[in-house]
């Protein structure tokens, strides 16, 4: 009996593959198929080139949104302000602490009023962007007024404060810039993506099956080479590449939000290895890793959720992820130690 060469069946392990996942075999792909058209030349079937034609566009823009999902262009610009006025409000304290002991008698007493009005905020250069900046802000305000404004004078750090105000004013505006951006975006862009992908590889798959059958000649079709090596890269991503399939849970957050996860993942895990059914879900991207849904915090009880521990069944809430800080300024004092 006569058989033919054909590119196994493979979309159906795909879909099931995180973002990265996907997009790497549909590149893989994308440069067999490539090759093939290339080393055919113009003997390539032109049901075959537009396949391909669609194809290729439709992973270019599956790597474009990618792109778009991962990073914004603004978290880098963000981090670096963060870190400019971290470091100036931690030399403004140590500054201040210093002065506090080795200082003239008038310094010492400027001091003391300085650092009660800094321990009152309980500023934390490890908090969420937005809730550092209403503290140092409200902060510098007081800093900047009658009757510490003489106090911050006595002490030689009144061009240091207005630096402070400025790095803490350049970072709430990129962060509100970086928030009208993801305002813009569609949690379902990536999904929308992928399935355009899918289509056009399904297609192609189809085309190239179909003419490996017809211009077979003696046993021997042009597609031959092309379709071992891609069957190939099916056996090596399922090996080296693919995650395992594992069964999928279901959590339930409010009517309308779910998660999904596999039974002892993180939720960070969770969010990055079923982008697809876990899409609007992400991570928060200060140091303390918060789990947030379209912006909004995920919290068990009074507590925000931890995105490093496991899932686990229980009451959750969404709310609001900016918060103003309470009256006591809220969060933990950062211990610092002159030098």
């Amino acid at each position: 009996m006569m058989t033919f060469k054909q590119i196994n069946p493979f979309i159906a392990k795909v879909r099931t593959q995180m973002h990265i996942r996907h997009l790497s075999w549909m590149k893989r792909f994308d440069s067999r198929v490539s090759a093939c058209i290339t080393e055919l030349g113009q003997d390539t079937p032109a049901m075959l080139s537009q396949a391909y034609t669609a194809l290729h566009a439709a992973i270019e823009h599956e790597d474009q949104v990618y792109l778009i999902i991962q990073e914004s262009a603004l978290t880098a610009t963000i981090e670096e302000w963060d870190q400019k006025r971290d470091n100036t409000y931690v030399g403004i304290r140590t500054m201040v602490d210093a002065l506090g002991r080795i200082g003239t008698a008038a310094q010492k007493e400027a001091s003391a009023n300085v650092l009660n009005r800094m321990n009152h905020y309980k500023v934390d250069t490890h908090e969420r962007y937005a809730d550092e900046s209403e503290k140092i802000s409200q902060l510098i305000q007081d800093l900047q007024a009658q009757p510490l404004s003489a106090d911050v004078e006595t002490l030689g750090l009144t061009a240091l404060v207005a630096t402070l105000k400025t790095e803490n004013e350049t970072t709430e505006q990129y962060l509100a810039l970086r928030q009208e951006e993801r305002a813009q975006q569609d949690p379902k862009a990536m999904t929308k993506a992928r399935e355009a992908t899918d289509g056009q590889y399904t297609l192609t798959v189809q085309v190239m099956n179909a003419f490996a059958v017809v211009e077979q000649q003696q046993g021997v079709s042009p597609y031959d080479t092309t379709i071992d090596n891609i069957n190939s890269d099916q056996e090596y991503y399922i090996q080296h590449v693919f995650t395992k399939e594992k069964k999928l849970k279901t959590l339930k957050i409010t009517d309308e939000v779910q998660f999904n996860y596999v039974q002892g993942e993180t939720w960070a895990q969770a969010i990055e290895e079923h982008p697809q059914e876990n899409a609007g879900w992400a991570v928060s991207d200060d140091d303390l890793d918060h789990v947030l849904y379209m912006d909004q915090l995920l919290k068990k009880g009074a507590d925000a959720v931890d995105a490093t521990s496991k899932v686990a069944s229980g009451e959750y809430t969404l709310e609001a992820e900016e918060t103003q800080p309470d009256d006591q300024g809220g969060g933990e004092v950062t211990p610092v130690t002159p030098e």
